[in-house]
């Protein structure tokens, strides 16, 4: 019965031995199937992720596929408006992921990552130079030239602080100090000197408006201010207009100005130099004013340009110089002296103001008698056909009274353009360029070109 007892115990354990063995198996059969789909889980969505990834190169986010096929290390990728900042940099230059800010921000291999709002911080960096952002055209002028621009406002007598490209600018006009606050964005004269100043450097968009002789024919800017609304010397056709600056010569009204001022325009009121020098002088001092440095820069390079060609044909020439005199009739006999317009012109040309040399002083009447005294070699009629120079030329050389003066005996008597003659601007310059055709028998000057 004992035995049979320890029989029975023997064959229960030897039961529950194979029992669990067989538990054992299954269980490592369940372990490796479930293991291997995990695996296989893992691997199918990892591929996208991990696939090849060095420094995540070749690296490709929904939509990127286009961008970075066959990068490395995505150089080159360009993102809007990133192309010129950082095209060229390496490990990720401009690389820009959608959600990659906080995964990579401060990565080496991230240098020069641009996302949004970084503009302002790479400002200034070597990839940058000469970027230009909204607005600092106009806080800040003559970036390109500054050094230039500033050696230049050295010289020019009003401006108060010419290291100052910002805004706002100060200036002494008259003994008053004038602030000019920002750009102004409507200006206007009531010159024509002026007109032609302003349209040398600035353009439509922010001259308002212009005097009535701006646009007559045969104006030095007649195409160019074609259209633009007129403005007189009744304050109500320049208020109309709004304009947040004026330029007025010396011979405005002073009422015209109080009234302007007095409703907030501000009014500069300066007189125009006759000198191809101080005509440059009066082109600085409006640009500043007016925040047109750099147009300021590229006129007068023109007109040192243009001066230069005149000098050199004067010098070769200066042998072979003549007598001139200006002359035009408005109930007298009229002429050019020292310190005019006309006497400027001349001496640019190359050619000797006999009415200087004789005494005359800014433009004056003359007698007759003094005219034959003069005995000019040659004669320039700087009065328009429209205001009777044609007439005056016709009498003058049919005159037997005037018959021994050199210019006419020799038939020196010339009509010239009267907008190059008698104008207040940089434009004079082409009536020197008319005189020295004259004087040196040319056709043309070669290179010497228009103005635009």
């Amino acid at each position: 019965m004992k035995y049979l007892k320890l029989l029975s115990i023997s064959l229960f354990m030897f039961v529950f031995a194979i029992a669990c063995q067989a538990g054992e198996d299954n269980r490592t059969v369940y372990d490796e199937n479930t293991s291997d789909a995990y695996s296989e889980s893992m691997d199918e969505g990892d591929k996208e992720d991990h696939e090849g990834d060095d420094d995540h190169e070749g690296h490709d986010h929904e939509g990127d596929k286009e961008d970075h096929e066959g990068d490395d290390d995505h150089e080159g990728h360009d993102h809007e408006g990133d192309k010129e900042d950082h095209e060229g940099d390496d490990d990720h230059e401009g690389h820009d992921h959608e959600g990659d800010k906080e995964d990579h921000e401060g990565d080496d291999d991230h240098e020069g990552h641009d996302h949004e709002g970084d503009k302002e911080d790479h400002e200034g960096d070597d990839d940058h130079e000469g970027h230009d952002h909204e607005g600092d055209k106009e806080d800040h002028e003559g970036d390109d030239h500054e050094s230039e621009i500033i050696d230049a406002l050295s010289n020019i007598e009003g401006i108060v602080d010419p290291n100052n490209l910002l805004w706002p600018r100060k200036v002494i006009i008259n003994d008053n100090e004038i602030s000019i606050m920002e750009r102004p964005e409507k200006v206007l004269t009531i010159s024509l000197g002026h007109d032609e100043i302003l349209f040398g450097i600035s353009n439509t968009d922010q001259i308002a408006g212009t005097t009535s002789f701006a646009q007559d024919d045969g104006s030095n800017i007649q195409i160019k201010s074609e259209g633009l609304p007129i403005v007189t010397t009744d304050p109500e056709t320049i208020i109309a207009l709004s304009p947040d600056l004026v330029f007025a010569d010396p011979y405005a009204s002073i009422e015209l100005i109080d009234t302007l001022e007095d409703i907030g325009i501000t009014v500069v009121q300066t007189s125009l130099d006759n000198s191809s020098e101080g005509r440059k002088n009066d082109i600085w001092l409006m640009s500043y004013i007016t925040g047109n440095l750099e147009n300021a820069l590229l006129l007068n390079e023109e007109i040192d340009r243009k001066v230069k060609i005149l000098n050199d044909l004067a010098a070769e020439n200066i042998d072979n110089t003549k007598n001139v005199m200006t002359l035009s009739w408005w109930d007298a006999y009229w002429t050019a002296g020292s310190g005019s317009t006309e006497d400027a012109i001349i001496q640019l040309a190359g050619g000797e103001n006999v009415s200087a040399l004789n005494g005359v002083e800014s433009n004056n009447t003359i007698e007759k008698e003094l005219l034959i005294s003069m005995n000019p070699e040659m004669i320039l009629i700087t009065q328009s056909v429209a205001w009777g120079g044609q007439d005056f030329y016709d009498e003058l050389i049919s005159d037997e009274s005037l018959s021994s003066i050199e210019a006419i005996k020799n038939n020196e008597v010339y009509m010239v353009n009267s907008n190059w003659w008698s104008t207040l601007s940089y434009w004079n310059i082409k009536g020197s360029e008319e005189l020295s055709k004259i004087l040196w028998d040319l056709d043309e000057i070669q290179d010497f070109g228009d103005f635009e």
